[in-house]
């Protein structure tokens, strides 16, 4: 059944900004000082533009429903084909519920008095956090054109915050309050995984090659929508940045709740108390769009390769009313809150955010190792391809080594690095076993 083209050029881009813009992921790197901002450039020119160059060359060559999967699969063989869609896809099994937890803890704050309590309060972060998966797992399930808004509002959420943001910090300059920050600080190896998460921050500009056969004039809409997309945000990511720099010391920034936390100190000094529940009702809408995004598109994953059989043709089924991959979707759905629920287990909240997300991150850059050496090896792409093929892998390479890295947040390194392995390698391994059962049937019934 042919899948609706439900998404134009301003689609595209709001669901580049709402997959993208992930203010979540400000927090971990605001702590190092004005070095942050140069850190932020440097993730942009080092990942983003090599990704987006890739990502232009390969939508060109070969468009169609699938993305990094369909990609990998025409430069490597059907097995790396296979392997770089599970990774892309059961990533998103750590990423989406790392988002959900997120949103609980901006949620927190629209209570205002009792914010602290309610973050480190596993069963309220918990509820919220299913709450909005069962949400978002229903409205996509209805189709993108119904999905899509959610994702819309998410980006349109995320830059209303970064606005009200910026209001705040202008508030602290002006009523003399604004904290002056070092030239760099807390400058080490957490630098380095610091970076890392900036690189991650910018993944999602593929994301809508994933629904390739959704998307109305393709060849003309996804190389504007990548411009503008880029552009949108990493503006938006430095003066999140510095916004928050200027309303909290560096190293008073925690990794959950660091942007509600810059918004209700430096509101709280320039007497701008009302900014606080508006910004934590933008910040959860936001990143509830960005977790919608990735939802959707990682869900295509499984779908193509159940149309494929590489996994169980089920997977590939459309709905009879809303034409959407609506088994795909349950089943991710069902499995982010299984996620969910054991990323909980012997962990607190904020040890269970950062397993999270670098085990997302390991997992999820294993694609784009696959996406930059097949730019390397295009046909017919030209140097400046090939130098952007190079320089991407490499800068993935650093970010799935220095993704173990523990942080301050972590109290026993070796349980934080024993799910790091069990989280990074098994659902490579479980993705291969599958991946070979077909194989094995084949062989069985010669």
């Amino acid at each position: 059944m042919q899948l609706p083209r439900a998404l134009g050029l301003r689609d595209l881009v709001l669901l580049g900004v709402a997959a993208i813009l992930n203010l979540s992921l400000v927090p971990p790197g605001a702590g190092h000082g004005r070095l942050s901002l140069l850190l932020w450039t440097l993730a942009f020119l080092v990942f983003f533009l090599p990704e987006a160059i890739a990502v232009l060359a390969f939508a060109k060559r070969y468009p169609g429903e699938g993305g990094i999967y369909l990609w990998t699969e025409r430069q490597f063989g059907a097995r790396h084909g296979f392997v770089s869609g599970w990774c892309y896809w059961t990533n998103n099994l750590f990423y989406v519920p790392m988002q959900l937890v997120y949103i609980a803890g901006a949620a927190a704050y629209v209570s205002h008095g009792s914010a602290e309590r309610l973050v480190d309060d596993r069963v309220f972060i918990f509820s919220i956090a299913f709450g909005w998966l069962v949400l978002i797992t229903l409205l996509n399930v209805r189709g993108l054109a119904a999905g899509k808004w959610l994702q819309n509002a998410g980006a349109l959420g995320a830059v209303g915050t970064v606005a009200l943001l910026l209001i705040a910090a202008g508030y602290a300059l002006s009523s003399g309050t604004a904290v002056s920050q070092p030239v760099a600080a807390n400058v080490g190896w957490g630098t380095l995984s610091s970076f890392s998460v900036m690189c991650f921050a910018f993944i999602g500009i593929e994301l809508a090659s994933t629904m390739g056969d959704e998307i109305r004039s393709p060849d003309r809409n996804i190389p504007r929508a990548v411009i503008w997309t880029g552009a949108a945000t990493l503006v938006a990511y430095l003066a999140a940045t510095a916004a928050v720099q200027m309303l909290v010391p560096s190293d008073e920034i925690g990794a959950i709740e660091g942007v509600m936390q810059a918004v209700r100190s430096g509101a709280g000094r320039a007497g701008v108390e009302w900014l606080v529940a508006p910004i934590a009702i933008l910040m959860a809408l936001s990143i509830g769009g960005t977790a919608s995004a990735w939802f959707a598109g990682s869900a295509r994953i499984p779908f193509v390769a159940g149309l494929e059989r590489a996994l169980p043709p089920g997977l590939g089924r459309v709905h009879p009313r809303w034409h959407s991959p609506y088994v795909a979707l349950l089943f991710s759905g069902i499995l982010s809150a299984a996620f969910l629920a054991l990323s909980f287990a012997g962990s607190t909240v904020a040890e269970a955010y950062q397993v999270l997300l670098k085990a997302g991150l390991v997992i999820q850059l294993v694609p784009f190792i696959y996406l930059f050496a097949g730019l390397t090896r295009l046909e017919g792409a030209g140097r400046t391809a090939r130098v952007a093929g190079v320089v991407g892998a490499a800068a993935s390479a650093l970010g799935i080594v220095s993704a173990f890295i523990p942080t301050a947040d972590v109290t026993n390194v070796w349980i934080f690095e024993l799910k790091m392995v069990v989280g990074s390698l098994a659902p490579i391994a479980i993705g291969l076993w599958l991946y070979a059962r077909p194989t094995r049937a084949a062989r069985g019934r010669s």
